[in-house]
């Protein structure tokens, strides 16, 4: 919401004051658009001694500048489980009245670069700390949530049910944070319009990496 300000001019006749003014200035009520509203009250000492008060109130819409568009998402891979893990990432989001993040295929090259590394140092982040800065597909803002460091272990012997929970295990994880847990707040950022899934099975456990951007 914009800021209001409340002038206050005080002015006098030079005859009346020897030319003398001031001027103050204090906070004033923002309107209930949000518009920036100036009062100017001036005050005139006249000759025959009496006080002359005039209010003059300016208003000036404010209008607030669009946000840059979003590019198209880009197509899914043939891999069932990144488009599962995005419309599950999106169902939460609907939940929240926000919007759905569009598919971005530079983000998930480089989450599944994430996810590589996190089988092998099991060091969350480490991948996204060193390299997330000025890496194809980020924007201006973006975040990281990874699974278990160690890997979420098998949970069904069909291939892809086995991905679909393994990857509803970790979601729920992070969305039961809430406001304030880290996971939890990347998710449901407002200011995020795009992801990238990074999806990496070793010795039988899924790796996961989400990253976001705007």
């Amino acid at each position: 919401m914009s800021s209001s300000r409340f002038t206050v001019l005080v002015a006098c006749s030079l005859l009346a004051c020897g030319g003398s003014s001031s001027t103050t200035t204090s906070p004033g009520r923002p309107s209930a658009g949000g518009d920036q509203v100036e009062e100017r009250v001036i005050i005139e000492k006249q000759a025959d001694g009496s006080i002359k008060k005039t209010t003059i109130r300016t208003t000036r819409r404010v209008v607030p500048a669009p946000p840059p568009p979003a590019r198209p998402a880009d197509p899914f891979p043939s891999d069932p489980l990144v488009k599962y893990n995005v419309d599950r990432v999106n169902a939460y989001r609907a939940q929240k009245g926000l919007p759905a993040l569009r598919y971005d295929a530079k983000i998930s090259a480089f989450a599944r670069r994430g996810s590589e590394q996190l089988s092998r140092d099991h060091t969350a982040h480490a991948y996204f700390a060193a390299n997330a800065k000025g890496a194809p597909g980020f924007g201006s803002r973006s975040a990281e949530n990874q699974g278990d460091p160690r890997g979420v272990p098998a949970l069904d012997g069909d291939t892809t049910q086995n991905g679909k929970k393994q990857i509803d295990i970790m979601l729920k994880l992070m969305m039961d944070e809430g406001p304030g847990g880290g996971h939890y707040d990347n998710m449901m950022n407002p200011h995020f319009r795009r992801i990238g899934i990074g999806l990496f099975y070793a010795g039988g456990k899924l790796y996961m990496t989400n990253d976001f951007s705007d």
